[in-house]
């Protein structure tokens, strides 16, 4: 199962197993938004942030068409911001059961919207009128985009104590750059957030939400923190794709498709042989590779995997795989229907090959 040629290495492994994007609705009282606020020079430090909030009519001008920056945003105005922002529906019927929030409110469907997914808290009250607190939307955006939460993290401020109930969502939150102190010790949880602050916070939020969405980072589940998972050079990758459908082909075999999770974790694979100074299918740290594909929710009925090292090209790596018969036997195999390659580079200048095969 192991092959070494010249001065490439590869290795194979299989595992047989059995086992929000919606048209935006605006409202009437969305029409009054206009790209350019007023009261908003280019100068400002949140200028591109709130034009992008008032261009996709998350936020609004008032009907004078100033926008306030410095005023702080109500939780009605940040709950509606926010589930524009989502891209939700507002059709449902759901009804929370907040006593201080009328079915004619004008961001009633959009708190609606919020409490139902479990963003918002539902209650006796809401609210709405009452500005926000840093501390508050920290929870918000966490719950809202989806951004992971634990209490093993690097931010720390002298202001949030242990026991605090929002410790882990502000420090969370520092920690992957959507949020910062208000100096280099405080957070200053109690402190009101501005209209413009809100469109930083947001757009910071959504841009953090797209590169996962885009595998471009992930939540590590052992370690408690993202990581990148850029891939070295996807043209190579692609290349490698292309070379075993080739071969595929000659056995009038279907071809593999891309997958862009699967190519993640691949990703991971090759950073982490890399990063640990190891060469096997058994990662010391994550274990074999469907425990690692497990571990990032990837889910599969079959798994394989074919690694290299020291190889020189996309070219090379499948013709050193291909004369291995293990390796082989892999490119080959006929349920396989997906594939994700990978490429890390170590401090010497030497590629490492990730190759990862499934079927779903």
């Amino acid at each position: 199962m192991f092959k070494k040629i010249s001065s490439v290495v590869g290795i194979s492994l299989t595992l047989l197993v059995t086992s929000y994007a919606v048209p935006l609705t605006i409202t009437s009282e969305e029409a009054v938004a206009a790209s350019i606020a007023k009261d908003v020079s280019q100068s400002h430090w949140a200028s591109s942030s709130i034009t992008h909030m008032l261009d996709k009519h998350y936020m609004t001008n008032d009907e004078n068409g100033y926008f306030r920056p410095e005023q702080p945003i109500t939780r009605a105005e940040a709950a509606a911001a926010i589930a524009r922002s989502m891209q939700l529906k507002f059709e449902s019927s759901f009804s929370p059961d907040f006593t201080d929030l009328s079915d004619n409110h004008p961001y009633y469907k959009e708190i609606c919207a919020l409490v139902e997914r479990g963003v918002l808290q539902n209650g006796d009250y809401f609210y709405p009128d009452t500005p926000l607190k840093r501390m508050h939307i920290t929870k918000l955006l966490t719950l809202a985009y989806k951004i992971e939460v634990d209490s093993e993290n690097t931010s720390k401020f002298n202001d949030v104590t242990e026991g605090h109930w929002a410790k882990d969502y502000i420090e969370s939150l520092a920690d992957v750059g959507v949020i910062k102190g208000i100096n280099g010790q405080q957070f200053g949880p109690n402190q009101l957030v501005t209209r413009a602050q809100f469109a930083s916070l947001v757009e910071r939020s959504l841009d953090f939400s797209s590169k996962v969405t885009n595998y471009e980072i992930a939540y590590d589940y052992l370690s408690k923190s993202y990581m990148s998972t850029k891939n070295y050079s996807s043209s190579m990758s692609n290349d490698v794709i292309q070379l075993i459908n080739n071969e595929r082909q000659k056995k009038k075999l279907q071809p593999l498709s891309f997958d862009a999770a699967l190519t993640q974790i691949a990703v991971i694979k090759a950073q982490d042989m890399v990063n640990r100074h190891y060469f096997e299918h058994e990662s010391p740290y994550y274990g074999m590779p469907w425990d690692l594909a497990t571990l990032f929710d990837y889910s599969y009925t079959s798994l394989g995997e074919n690694i290299g090292r020291n190889i020189p090209s996309p070219e090379a790596a499948v013709k050193a795989w291909m004369a291995s018969p293990a390796h082989r036997d892999n490119i080959l195999r006929e349920n396989y229907t997906n594939t994700g390659v990978a490429i890390a580079i170590d401090s010497k200048g030497n590629y490492y090959w990730v190759q990862l095969f499934s079927s779903q």
